[in-house]
């Protein structure tokens, strides 16, 4: 059996820049004696999470300059003859020889690093569907016959650096501190979650784990449960940009409060975009109370408000960037401070909030807020950009047009309008006034609370289902599961049954027949329970959406994008990346995860499911005459080709690829 790891007596630069704010936080909430001691016992697990994403990523995306990783059976764990270097010079014995193997190990992984003569060595409990590794315990180093354990992730670094798996010396240097920053933020959120614990500890609902978890709303207290960032990603909860004191006060893990602030812009140096009625500023003052007033207070001698348009401003860029960015601006009347501000619950990607309801503010649900703030969280900064300012309610007004021929179970968070800083003369796809239109802009969504399909179920981000519950120390899937079984008398098979039977339909024939690839993962997804039953899905945020134009125009309906969108699909293949990485790779499969490891169900059974699920939907998809029956065909085949295509996230932060798809290929849990 393994035993818990020591606490480190090394820090990374990283770690000791998050000691400060994490011993404030230990010793306001008496988390431990000494303070210090509550992050610093944190650290040995952070720094496993991250290694085991990190390292999964190296086996399964397999990034160039790396040789292919080698699977031996835990029973016999020979070497090959033909293995790469260093492993085919250890005479048959595998370097794991010696050190015994943690309980639950099924298969040892290895991965050669010829140009320093060392294999990384991690024993696997199990893998997942498409090819996602869970590890039995410690990852080691094989060096000139000794095996080390690795303590922290950045350790590998200089090893992948020597066999050119990065870009360059400085996107190493830039992994390197990812790394370090990410791991340091993960022990500091978990924190959080200490806090939880002890005041959820007789909650016995989903329902009254809202209610103990400070929120604007429910679904904003669930999100807050959702600390651990990004399931596999290394990055998972980088935020560069913002330190640990900022991270206290603006984090959902540690505020259910920031206060949003406002500006506003001359109107002719501004782009406003409605997906039909009113545009941001006349709903952001129904909304709130006294803010028309400000703009009043505000409004230059000779000028009238009317002139001007008004933009919700995180606080953090409304400190940070909005006065030094907008200087000239502000000094001649182009944008305006206002005096104004109003409490919101920021949702797990930052820069979504959600208003608290006060004596100012109209009847609920109150629509969500998304801002922009120059923070980089996972592979991007969390600006918003002016082609999801122009797309966004472009957008939504296609998905009405296409609700009404839905099957019913499936919704969508209509982005109603949106405005952004823009100089004369645009577009502005690149260069400065990008970054002027992209760092002062926001964007008002639908609240699910709201949603017609509804009604009085309880909606839940597909990102709290995965989190560990701090009432039940389950993910919170675990605890809809139990209350389904208490009001239906079935198990987790018609859980699950149930849930993709609400999720797969509709996106499946937005796909086939309107040409629309939704970027359905877990962050954008939600689920609305009735007594723990799956009861609507909805689906959010639609910048990472895929159009495929010639699908769409046969149904006389076309989306107008601001130029170097990615919205529009190259082909067929661009909209199967989208739609399928991120509803069955990113959410099905860690909704799976999670069931898999909190109920015991058989995970191949659960692929059964989702498979099953998935044929019943062509087989209607077939039935419609509006569908050619070839492009049906080419859909299913797509979905459970063998092996899958996967978005390599690892693969392209090593190669400092963005936008640039890297694509590794997976086994298929739906193909037979």
């Amino acid at each position: 059996m393994s035993t818990p790891a020591p606490t480190p007596t090394v820090l990374t630069d990283a770690e000791r820049a998050v000691l400060g704010a994490a011993t404030a936080y230990a010793r306001r909430h008496d988390l431990a004696t000494p303070p210090e001691e509550a992050y610093l016992s944190a650290l040995p697990d952070a720094r496993r999470g991250i290694l085991g994403r990190f390292v999964g990523g190296l086996f399964r995306d397999a990034p160039d300059g790396l040789p292919t990783p080698i699977t031996l059976p835990a029973d016999d764990p020979t070497v090959p003859a033909d293995a790469p270097a260093p492993l085919g010079e250890v005479g048959g014995d595998c370097p794991f020889t010696g050190i015994d193997l943690p309980d639950g190990t099924r298969s040892v992984r290895a991965l050669a690093l010829p140009e320093s003569g060392t294999v990384l060595l991690a024993s696997v409990a199990a893998e997942h569907g498409y090819g996602r590794l869970a590890f039995a315990g410690p990852l080691f180093l094989w060096h000139d016959d000794t095996t080390d354990p690795v303590d922290h992730p950045a350790e590998l670094v200089p090893l992948l650096e020597r066999e050119g798996a990065f870009a360059d010396a400085d996107q190493a240097r830039l992994i390197e501190e990812e790394l370090e920053e990410s791991v340091a933020n993960l022990a500091f959120a978990r924190l959080a979650g200490d806090v939880w614990e002890a005041d959820c500890a007789d909650v016995a609902s989903v329902a009254g784990l809202t209610e103990r978890v400070a929120g604007a709303d429910p679904v904003a207290s669930l999100e807050r449960v959702a600390r651990e960032g990004h399931p596999f990603h290394h990055g998972a909860k980088i935020r560069r940009g913002m330190d640990a004191g900022a991270a206290l006060a603006y984090a959902p893990e540690f505020t259910d409060r920031i206060d949003v602030r406002f500006a506003a812009v001359d109107v002719d140096y501004t782009k406003r975009e409605t997906a039909g009625g009113r545009q941001l500023t006349e709903r952001l003052f129904s909304l709130f109370d006294g803010l028309g007033e400000a703009l009043e207070d505000a409004t230059p001698a000779g000028r009238s408000p009317g002139e001007y348009a008004v933009i919700p401003v995180h606080p953090w860029q409304f400190a940070r960037v909005f006065p030094d960015r907008y200087r000239e601006a502000l000094a001649d009347g182009r944008v305006l401070a206002l005096d104004y501000a109003h409490p919101a619950t920021p949702l797990s990607n930052l820069r979504t909030v959600v208003p608290h309801a006060s004596d100012r503010t109209g009847p609920g649900p109150h629509p969500h807020l998304k801002l922009a703030i120059e923070v980089r969280t996972t592979n991007a900064t969390r600006t918003l950009s002016p082609q999801a300012v122009h797309n966004g309610p472009r957008v939504t007004a296609v998905l009405r047009e296409i609700a009404g021929d839905l099957e019913g179970g499936l919704g969508f968070l209509d982005e109603h309008a949106a405005t952004c800083y823009h100089a004369p003369g645009g577009p502005h796809p690149a260069g400065e006034a990008y970054d002027d239109a992209r760092s002062l802009s926001g964007l008002l969504r639908a609240n699910p609370h709201g949603h017609p399909l509804v009604g009085d179920a309880l909606p839940v981000s597909g990102s709290s289902l995965i989190a560990r519950s701090p009432a039940s120390g389950r993910p919170v899937v675990a605890d809809v599961v139990a209350e389904y079984r208490e009001s239906t008398g079935r198990g987790v098979e018609g859980f699950l049954e149930e849930y993709v039977a609400c999720v797969i339909p509709d996106q499946l024939r937005l796909l086939s027949k309107w040409g629309i690839a939704l970027e359905s993962h877990a962050q954008n997804s939600l689920v609305a329970f009735d007594s723990g039953r799956p009861a609507a899905a909805l689906v959010r945020d639609f910048g990472g959406v895929r159009v495929h134009a010639d699908r769409l125009a046969e149904h006389d309906l076309a989306v107008e994008t601001y130029p170097d969108s990615d919205v529009r699909a190259d082909d067929e293949r661009d909209c199967y990346r989208k739609l399928y990485y991120a509803l069955f790779q990113n959410h099905l499969s860690e909704l799976i995860v999670a069931l898999v490891g909190s109920t015991g169900i058989d995970e191949e059974r659960c692929w059964g499911i989702v498979r099953a699920q998935c044929e019943r939907t062509f087989d209607e998809l077939r039935a419609d005459p509006a569908i050619p029956d070839g492009r049906v065909e080419r859909d299913r085949e797509a979905l459970f080709a063998e092996p899958a295509e996967h978005k390599a996230l690892t693969a392209m932060r090593l190669g400092g690829k963005r936008h640039e798809y890297a694509i590794a290929r997976v086994p298929n849990p739906l193909a037979r």
